[in-house]
């Protein structure tokens, strides 16, 4: 335990190192015949890295490319699933132990104290009783019914969680990709008039229009 906690911290450290690392480039502003360098920070993402995070632990790719916001959402889904996962989990444990304990049986004269108390604690219907022949087989039924439902939606949320998981590696990835994608308003738009050679030696009049971004 003590080395996962070691892992982690070490782990945590590297990306707040990669957030403060910045590449420097160069800018020659000309004033005559005198050239100034001045270095203009720009902060890079590597994906590769946003999602090799991503994928040790949920979160870190987000982390890494200072997308704290999404960290709820993450946070929150892998949150409600995995709690969806203990509810469902728990309820088929114990619908497969009451219908073992049932199958094993023909009528409920044959019922342990024990496995006839905790049937009861199962059922929590007190119209429905054990003693009563009828009933002794829909038990038994529903029994099975609410076991293979409870393991079914134990692995689709199973299933939820690996696609979570993916989803949130591609969005660390994407966000490392678009980290430094120049997203300013200095939009220009210029039109003017352009010859265009119509062939035959005949000239004509046209519209050049340049959109720069």
């Amino acid at each position: 335990m003590f080395k996962i906690i070691i892992a982690l911290f070490s782990i945590f450290f590297i990306i707040l190192t990669d957030n403060l690392s910045v590449k420097a480039q160069p800018i020659t502003i000309s004033n005559d015949s005198i050239k100034v360098s001045t270095p203009v920070h720009k902060i890079v993402r590597s994906p590769k890295k946003a999602s090799i995070y991503a994928a040790l632990f949920p979160g870190l790719g987000q982390i890494y490319n200072r997308k704290y916001w999404k960290l709820p959402i993450v946070y929150g889904g892998y949150a409600g699933l995995i709690y969806v996962l203990g509810w469902n989990n728990n309820n088929y444990r114990d619908f497969f132990q009451g219908y073992r304990i049932i199958a094993q049986y023909k009528s409920a004269e044959s019922l342990k104290p024990d496995e006839r108390l905790f049937l009861n604690n199962l059922i929590k219907n007190p119209s429905i009783r054990l003693d009563n022949p009828a009933t002794f087989t829909y038990i038994s039924d529903q029994l099975k019914s609410g076991k293979d439902f409870y393991r079914r939606n134990r692995d689709l949320t199973v299933i939820c969680i690996a696609v979570l998981h993916v989803l949130s590696i591609i969005d660390a990835s994407v966000d490392a990709n678009l980290f430094d994608f120049d997203i300013s308003s200095d939009i220009s738009m210029r039109i003017e008039p352009m010859p265009v050679n119509l062939g035959n030696q005949n000239m004509g009049m046209g519209l050049n229009l340049a959109i720069q971004f």
